[in-house]
C-alpha cells in the first residue's frame, strides 16, 4: 500500500504535463466557450433561458464524455504494452497501483471540469445554480466515461479499437442528444435522447436543479448511478479476464 502511495505523485505529474489532453479537455473547450459567449451574447432560449447558459452546461459535460481516454490511455500504457515488464518487476500490488491511476485519472478530468465550470462563471457569469451539484454532476459523468473507457480496453484486444469504441461512445451520445441535428421522432431515438443518455441524464440534472424539480433531478441521477453501478461489475468482470 505505501509503496502504491509513493506513485501518486508520479502519476499526478504525468497527468499535468500531457499537453495533449490539457489541449483537447481544456484549451479547446474554452476557446469554444468563449466563442459562443461572444456570438450568442445575451440571446435566450423559448424558455427564457440565455443560450450561452444552455450551450456551456452541455458543452462542458459533452467534453466528460472523452475524459475516460486519459485513464485508458494510462492503464493500456502501463499493462498492454512493454512498459509492463517493469511495472510488474515493481515491488508492490498491481491491482492497487490499475486502481490508482483509475482514480487519479478521474479526478483529473473532474478538475478540468470545474475548471471550465469557474471560467465560464467568472468571466461570462454563465449561471449554474448550485456549482457544487454542477460539479457532483460532472463527476458522475466523469466516473461513467472511465468506467465505460476501460470496459473497451478489457473487452478487446486492439486498442486502437478500444479508442474508436470510446469516440463513439462520446460523439454517439452527443449525436443522440440531438445537438448536432434533430433526431427522428419515434420511440427507440426519444428514449435515447432522454432518459437512455448520459449527456441528456446529466443536462437534465442540472437544468432541472435550476428550475426546482427535485422529482425530476433525482430521477435523472438515479439512472446515471444505476448505470455507474452496472457498468462498473461489468468493468471488474472483464478487467479480471483480462488483467488476471
Amino acid at each position: 500500500m505505501t509503496n502504491v502511495l509513493s506513485t501518486l505523485r508520479f502519476t499526478t505529474l504525468r497527468l499535468i504535463r500531457n499537453w495533449i489532453v490539457l489541449l483537447l479537455l481544456l484549451g479547446i473547450p474554452i476557446v469554444l466557450i468563449t466563442f459562443f459567449a461572444i456570438i450568442l451574447g445575451d440571446s435566450k432560449t423559448e424558455a427564457g433561458m440565455p443560450y450561452i447558459q444552455e450551450s456551456t452546461t452541455l458543452m462542458v459535460l459533452a467534453f466528460q464524455l472523452f475524459g475516460g481516454s486519459i485513464v485508458m490511455s494510462y492503464i493500456h500504457e502501463d499493462f498492454f504494452t512493454e512498459r509492463r515488464f517493469r511495472i510488474q518487476s515493481l515491488p508492490f500490488s498491481q491491482t492497487l497501483y490499475a486502481f490508482s491511476i483509475s482514480v487519479l485519472g478521474t479526478l483529473f478530468s473532474i478538475f478540468l471540469g470545474g475548471i471550465l465550470v469557474f471560467y465560464s462563471f467568472w468571466v461570462f457569469n454563465v449561471e449554474w445554480g448550485n456549482i457544487g451539484w454542477a460539479v457532483f454532476v460532472i463527476a458522475l459523468m466523469a466516473l461513467l466515461s472511465s468506467i465505460v473507457c476501460l470496459i473497451f480496453t478489457f473487452a478487446v484486444k486492439q486498442f486502437k479499437v478500444a479508442e474508436r469504441l470510446s469516440e463513439v461512445y462520446g460523439i454517439g451520445a452527443i449525436v443522440l442528444a440531438g445537438l448536432f441535428f434533430p433526431m427522428p421522432e419515434n420511440a427507440f431515438f426519444e428514449f435515447m435522447g432522454s432518459y437512455g443518455n448520459p449527456l441528456t441524464l446529466a443536462s437534465a440534472a442540472i437544468f432541472e436543479y435550476q428550475a426546482g424539480n427535485v422529482a425530476e433531478v433525482w430521477l435523472n441521477v438515479s439512472i446515471l448511478l444505476g448505470a455507474i453501478i452496472v457498468a462498473f461489475f461489468v468493468m471488474l468482470a472483464l478487467g479480471r479476464r483480462r488483467m488476471g
